[in-house]
């Protein structure tokens, strides 16, 4: 996602991160670290009674975190991860679904300290091509040293 500099995010520009699959021991660990074991996610009973789910899904902030981690950066040149806007988990994500994120530049907005922050959508997509996670991310991005 952020693989050069600012002098060279254009609006428009695309990518596709890598993939990985959800499996049951992330959603534990991740309960494990973040203390959240709200059953729709820990426990199979409960979850398959949910007539909205029908199974366990992942925690929302999982497959945030999940998204933001696949995603490529060049450290040179992303500084720091600026903020979300917009974020929503449009459909869960569950147990065996494998997960990509493709994203598109959709603002680049230089700052008076000569860095930018590029604002980017960020769709979280299941191996059928369903959307599960949608928002707009803001990267600070340095721009190319001179000399």
């Amino acid at each position: 996602m952020i693989t050069t500099y600012l002098d060279d995010i254009r609006v428009g520009d695309t990518s596709v991160s890598r993939s990985r699959t959800i499996t049951e021991t992330d959603i534990v660990q991740f309960a494990m670290v973040t203390g959240d074991w709200h059953p729709i996610h820990t426990d199979k009973e409960y979850a398959a009674a949910d007539p909205r789910f029908g199974q366990r899904i992942a925690h929302g902030a999982l497959v945030i975190s999940f998204g933001l981690g696949l995603v490529e950066f060049w450290p040179p040149a992303m500084k720091a991860f600026y903020g979300l806007d917009k974020l929503r988990f449009v459909a869960p994500t569950v147990i065996g679904d494998t997960v990509r994120v493709e994203t598109e530049v959709l603002d680049v907005a230089e700052r008076p300290d000569g860095d930018g922050v590029v604002t980017y959508r960020f769709v979280v997509l299941n191996h059928r091509d369903e959307p599960r996670c949608v928002a707009d991310l803001k990267a600070l991005v340095a721009r190319k040293p001179q000399g």
